[in-house]
């Protein structure tokens, strides 16, 4: 049981869920709009983690021996029904929300599938991966609304913060993998253009998040945490160890989502 705990990731997927309730929060939705979404947030976003180890199994071998995967914990068979049952639960859960929100999830799940099937290996896995770390800030909206009210949604602002900030992290993070993706013969952004050029790039990606941090809300204590993020990612681009920066970038936007939710309680 543990093994499958940690093959979906619970630190990421509760990342998802705090977005998601972000959103919520900003489109003033009752409590008891809340249960279906939140579980179907964390199942689909649970099933990407799992679908995306069982697609890097030879990569893992490498990179990570640790997992659950290539370490012999699970099998590949077992891993992939995990998969399917945690998708398609989340689905049909997202049914019973809104046509919307399934219409939604149902091109989130698909994404999910690609990228870690195909797109993940090339240079625009990241911001495959960006645009699912940042869409559950604008689910919310689908909940009781249409696809119009993104435009007009302060969630929107939010979701570009995210999706930056992701982006970074991701870009990071693949300048860590570098020698598990060469051998896979992978084409991400630090193997086409180099370690040195990607990290520049991948915590410039990060600044430009940061900034956008002041935009959504005025309130005092709000703009307090904003700063703080802000210094931690100014500290985040002098770090030349991409493993702990991107470690790094992850606990920056746990605060950040944090912080979201101080400014609208």
């Amino acid at each position: 049981m543990i093994s499958y705990i940690k093959l979906i990731r619970p630190n990421i997927c509760l990342l998802s869920v705090f977005g998601l309730i972000v959103g919520l929060f900003l489109a003033k939705l009752p409590v008891n709009f809340w249960i279906l979404p939140i579980l179907a947030v964390f199942l689909i976003s649970a099933s990407g983690n799992v679908i995306n180890d069982f697609f890097d199994f030879e990569i893992d071998k490498i990179n990570r021996p640790d997992r659950p995967l290539p370490s012999g914990r699970i099998s590949r068979k077992r891993t992939f029904i995990f998969y399917f049952i945690l998708s398609s639960t989340g689905l049909i859960i997202s049914l019973f929300i809104s046509l919307n929100f399934f219409i939604f999830a149902l091109f989130n799940s698909i994404l999910i599938f690609l990228y870690s099937f195909k797109f993940k290996k090339t240079v625009l896995g990241n911001l495959v991966d960006s645009w699912l770390a940042c869409s559950v800030f604008l689910a919310p909206v689908l909940i009781l609304g249409d696809f119009s009210g993104l435009l007009n949604s302060k969630a929107t602002i939010l979701a570009i913060i995210a999706f930056f900030g992701n982006y970074g992290r991701e870009i990071l993070k693949d300048v860590e993998d570098m020698r598990g993706d060469k051998i896979e013969k992978a084409r991400t952004l630090p193997i086409v253009v180099g370690k040195k050029k990607a990290t520049i790039f991948g915590k410039i990606m990060i600044f430009i998040g940061s900034i956008f941090l002041f935009f959504p809300f005025k309130k005092l204590i709000y703009l307090i945490f904003a700063g703080i993020c802000f210094l931690l990612c100014l500290y985040i681009l002098t770090i030349r160890d991409v493993k702990i920066a991107q470690k790094l970038i992850k606990i920056v936007m746990f605060l950040v989502v944090f912080s979201f939710l101080i400014a609208i309680i």
